[in-house]
């Protein structure tokens, strides 16, 4: 049977994610060199360059989010594997570490679909531009609710690794899980 990660659905995802992720760097680096530009060397002032640059980074930043969660590699204190040398001690650890991720991410997801909703209503809007505040708030819920998804395949996949086939032997190998 053909790993999670390997259907074009899977990888669609993490080309959009990683798509978002490029164009927000990219046009944050732009818009501060160019308010640079104009600052120091224009002196003039781009109104509402501020309100542009932090709605990006939010969904550069949550998008973030999501792709360290998609591959396991957000942020941990993982000194335990100093102290403890069992497989199996590590492996309940981990599960146990993986099942609160998802219990706090499900408090998470059902609070900001709360707080979009309730922020969609009162129509909130940027101070200079006028935007709506919505467009840097939607990225907070994408990602809580893809951060969850992926946390729960992560919890799954702890319990039940996925056996890969070394392709130039032909022998199948355990995955190694966290």
């Amino acid at each position: 049977m053909k790993s999670i990660e390997k259907t074009l659905l899977w990888k669609s995802i993490s080309i959009v994610q990683r798509t978002i992720l490029g164009i927000a760097s990219i046009c944050i680096m732009m818009i501060v060199v160019i308010n640079v530009f104009a600052r120091y060397v224009l002196n003039i002032g781009i109104f509402g360059i501020e309100e542009m640059i932090v709605i990006i980074a939010m969904w550069m930043y949550w998008i973030g989010g999501i792709v360290a969660t998609a591959e396991n590699q957000h942020i941990k204190g993982d000194m335990l594997d100093m102290f403890i040398k069992s497989k199996t001690k590590k492996k309940i650890i981990s599960l146990v570490a993986h099942g609160l991720t998802i219990f706090a991410l499900a408090f998470f997801v059902h609070w900001v679909i709360e707080w979009t909703l309730w922020n969609i209503d009162m129509g909130q809007r940027t101070p200079g531009l006028r935007w709506l505040m919505i467009w840097s708030q939607i990225p907070l819920t994408i990602s809580y609710i893809m951060m969850f998804l992926y946390s729960i395949y992560h919890f799954v996949r702890a319990i039940f690794p996925i056996k890969n086939t070394d392709e130039s032997t032909g022998e199948s190998t355990k995955e190694v899980t966290e």
